[in-house]
């Protein structure tokens, strides 16, 4: 009686223990998981370029209405640098997880999940991702402005604009599922 007690509670738990494990290694999951990584990194990104972008903003504000057009230019160029440097290093992430995404979807692909449910996943985060890489873009739009705008109140005061390149906007090809 205790040896069919002790198998059955060996039975018992090896068949909740292999259900665990097969989900553990269910290519679905790791694709969600990847996704929410990705979905993280982006919004660290976006929330980290915001901030900058604004700072870029108010001190180009602040300098229009300056007449130390050195100190203006020094401002900005940090400004710049430090936008630049963050949106670069942080997209650096962000391609990682796209790759990684990328060959998870393969492998899911390969063990046999329906296309239609990763292309759904694919495709809600793709859109998320826009969404949030527009706000983003939007954010630097309005500060490359308000930069335009300090340009033009140096030229207007009679001053030389300080010439600052301001960030370009780097695109960056969606996932896509094949």
């Amino acid at each position: 009686m205790k040896k069919t007690l002790i198998l059955a509670t060996a039975v018992l738990a090896a068949a909740l223990l292999i259900p665990a494990a097969a989900l553990a290694d269910d290519p679905v999951s790791t694709v969600q998981a990847d996704i929410a990584k990705l979905k993280s990194d982006v919004q660290t990104k976006h929330d980290t370029v915001v901030a900058d972008a604004q700072n870029l903003e108010t001190d180009a504000n602040a300098l229009s209405r300056s007449s130390d057009k050195k100190t203006a230019r020094q401002t900005i160029k940090a400004d710049v640098q430090k936008l630049a440097g963050d949106w670069k290093s942080l997209l650096a992430t962000c391609l990682v997880d796209r790759a990684q995404l990328h060959k998870d979807v393969l492998a899911a692909k390969d063990a046999g999940v329906p296309k239609k449910q990763l292309r759904l996943l694919v495709r809600q985060a793709n859109l998320e991702i826009r969404l949030v890489n527009l706000d983003m873009r939007s954010a630097v739009a309005e500060a490359r402005l308000a930069v335009v705008k300090m340009r033009e109140s140096f030229v207007s005061a009679g001053q030389p604009a300080p010439s600052v390149t301001t960030p370009s906007t780097p695109t960056v090809p969606p996932v896509t599922t094949p």
